[in-house]
């Protein structure tokens, strides 16, 4: 019985022995196949697989008012998405289930007049941008599509239904412009983004397939709204198709963006601005376009800023049309464009404060100094000529500073005005500057405009150059016409040729002459026109609002910004608080500049150019100044075309918020943009 046991014993373990030299054999066999026998297959099929790092976009930040009103934020929603590595592993073919995805999409497709294959193509290009990464075909797919596409799962791999966090402006066109909007990086951008993350030490590389902000908060404050993004390994053959995938992290979310601004506020003064264009409309038909801006006097923080026609950042998700592209980029009045600070304007008469600054701080002039109101106290007829007349065939007799700010005088602003250009030609320039006028204001925001505060100085260095070269090139033509002419023409010929052109050079050298006179020259008309904020000023709405909460505020400057803190998601602690910058004190003596602010406070009373714009709001105090700003010059087809500026600010004690608007194409600016003031102080203050 023993023998009969072991022998069977002996049996299996000849069997597992045969077993386990067979498996070794075959183990043996195959590394020596692939490593000997063909090593160099194996190795060039190695060297042609490649690993690619590929990110996942985390979940952007919340952007809110100052209240906590959410302005725009992530949500889940029904996305039609493609994974090309899914869909490479399970289908080589993967051309062919692009096409019959698109079939079944095109019932349900943004745009029903494309054809199967353009929408094809759509997704080929989609595809082809994302670099490896999942593609969202579709947003908000309708439940009918999703039973088909769950239907055909098995026809359509890689391709699935899923809940994709999508970027939504729940209040819509409310402070567009400022908030901006979130589409793919481009190639151009990727090298932009990636400098401004180095400066900031941010290590985040952007690459193609990236979702970034295009303009406004989304794109000044993308480092902190984008999030922590997740990172997966992707596997490529030496085709260029993902085999597998794997992660490596998982995306965090952004951060939360608290604005400055005051959405009821924004609502307020974007209501009453559409209001307004639309009651002037008979009157006015070129009048399609408006901003305003309303600022804190003592911090620089935007509490408003409104830019017509408007932006609804919701327009600009996913595919867009032509007819959306016009209307946001390229219309005459684009809506992409934020005139509150990208927008520059002539000033007007909302100039002529800074031009009694001036006046006052080099002991020019007197507040109580009085000038006959007739363009004769301009000077000699030369003068007289170069001068601009009363506004409206006025005369307000004689005037001082108070009373000629109350009306609006040009004849008295340009008298003093005149006085401190030929006292010091760059003073004005170096006052507009150190209340932020000409100058960018440095508010965090994009594409902000610069302006121009003119001067002798800056008049002669912005034209001589092109003045120069015209001329030289005149000179260089006129020397190549006669050298061609001259080449063997005989001696009586060379010598009438030669007065010719001595005849043409004169003409030029007397063109030239008048150039450099009258354009790069600084005249008499440049002071006049400059002390009533005509001629080449330029400034945005930013710039005026800042440089009336300057006069009142004790001279204080400072950058203005439009959010106020960047808070963490999930513990809520503030990761960021921006703070009152005061970027310079201004040389304006306090004196003088209260006597301004009391100036300003006649425009809105009494006799004032705005004294009815507050008469049904007897709790109103303060001061403001119209201004009706020619847009262009006199005698031109716009000479009579006005844009309506006004600026303002209250109360009068311990002034709080300054306001800054214009109309364009408005005519006044008390009866056009001094409403959009009247109702943004009335809202702020609680008047009724």
């Amino acid at each position: 019985m023993e023998n009969k046991e072991k022998k069977v014993y002996n049996n299996r373990l000849t069997v597992f022995s045969i077993v386990v030299i067979l498996v070794f054999f075959i183990l043996g066999f195959n590394l020596w196949w692939r490593q000997i026998a063909n090593a160099e297959y194996y190795s060039q099929k190695a060297e042609n697989n490649v690993v690619k790092t590929v990110t996942t976009s985390a979940v952007r930040g919340t952007i809110t008012d100052s209240k906590g009103a959410v302005l725009a934020k992530s949500v889940p929603k029904t996305t039609l998405v493609i994974d090309w590595t899914d869909m490479q592993n399970t289908n080589k073919d993967w051309k062919s289930v692009v096409q019959k995805l698109a079939e079944y999409v095109k019932p349900y497709w943004k745009y029903p007049n494309q054809s199967v294959e353009n929408i094809a193509e759509d997704i080929f290009v989609l595809i082809r941008n994302q670099n490896y990464k999942p593609v969202t075909i579709m947003e908000e797919v309708s439940p009918v599509l999703q039973a088909i596409i769950a239907e055909h799962a098995n026809e359509l791999p890689g391709v699935s239904i899923e809940a994709l966090a999508v970027r939504v402006y729940p209040q819509d066109q409310i402070a567009g412009q400022v908030l901006g909007f979130v589409r793919e990086i481009s190639p151009e951008e990727i090298e932009q983004f990636n400098k401004q993350g180095e400066e900031i030490g941010d290590t985040y590389q952007y690459t193609q397939g990236d979702l970034v902000g295009k303009m406004g908060v989304e794109k000044t404050y993308d480092y902190w709204l984008r999030g922590t993004h997740g990172i997966n390994r992707v596997g490529i053959d030496s085709k260029g198709r993902p085999v597998v995938k794997e992660k490596v992290q998982g995306a965090q979310p952004g951060d939360t963006i608290q604005l400055t601004i005051d959405s009821s506020l924004q609502k307020v003064v974007e209501d009453e601005m559409e209001r307004v264009i639309e009651s002037i409309r008979h009157d006015y038909p070129d009048a399609k376009a408006a901003a305003a801006v309303v600022i804190e006097v003592n911090t620089g923080k935007v509490l408003a800023m409104a830019s017509l026609p408007y932006m609804n950042p919701n327009d600009l998700t996913g595919i867009i049309s032509e007819e959306t592209t016009e209307k946001y980029f390229r219309a005459e009045n684009a809506a992409a464009f934020n005139r509150a600070i990208s927008g520059l304007y002539a000033p007007g008469s909302t100039f002529k404060m800074l031009t009694g600054l001036a006046a006052l701080q080099k002991g020019l002039v007197s507040p109580d100094e009085t000038v006959n109101d007739v363009m004769s106290s301009l000077g000699n007829q030369d003068a007289q000529l170069q001068g601009v007349e009363e506004w409206g065939g006025n005369y307000f007799k004689y005037v001082n500073l108070y009373s000629a700010l109350a009306h609006s005088s040009n004849i008295y602003f340009q008298v003093i005005g005149r006085r401190v250009f030929e006292n010091d030609p760059e003073y004005i320039r170096t006052v507009a500057h150190e209340f932020g006028l000409g100058v960018r204001s440095g508010i965090d925001l994009p594409l902000e405009g610069t302006g121009t505060a003119p001067s002798a100085a800056w008049k002669k260095e912005f034209f001589k150059p092109y003045f120069d070269r015209k001329h030289q090139t005149q000179l260089e033509e006129i020397e190549e016409k006669y050298a061609e002419l001259e080449k063997g023409a005989a001696a009586a010929d060379i010598q009438k040729y030669e007065r010719s052109k001595q005849k043409e050079i004169n003409q030029v050298e007397l063109e030239y002459k008048d150039n450099t006179t009258y354009q790069v020259e600084w005249r008499l008309f440049d002071a006049f026109g400059s002390s009533i904020g005509q001629s080449y000023n330029s400034y945005t709405l930013i710039q005026l609002a800042n440089y009336v909460a300057a006069i009142v505020n004790g001279g204080k400057h400072y950058q203005p910004y439009v959010v106020d803190k960047v808070i963490n998601p999930l513990s809520k602690a503030v990761v960021k608080q921006n703070e009152p910058t005061l970027l310079n004190q201004v040389s304006i003596s306090q004196e003088n500049l209260q006597i301004m602010k009391k100036a300003m406070s006649e425009v809105t009373s009494g006799a004032g150019t705005a004294s009815g714009l507050f008469y049904d709001v007897p709790e109103f105090s303060g001061g403001g100044k119209t201004g009706t700003a020619q847009i262009g010059s006199k005698g031109s087809y716009l000479g009579d075309s006005y844009n309506g500026m006004f600026v303002a600010f209250a109360p009068y004690e311990n002034p709080q918020i300054a306001f800054a608007g214009v109309v364009e194409y408005g005519g006044h600016g008390g009866n056009t943009a001094g409403l959009v003031a009247k109702a943004a102080f009335k809202h702020y203050f609680g008047w009724k």
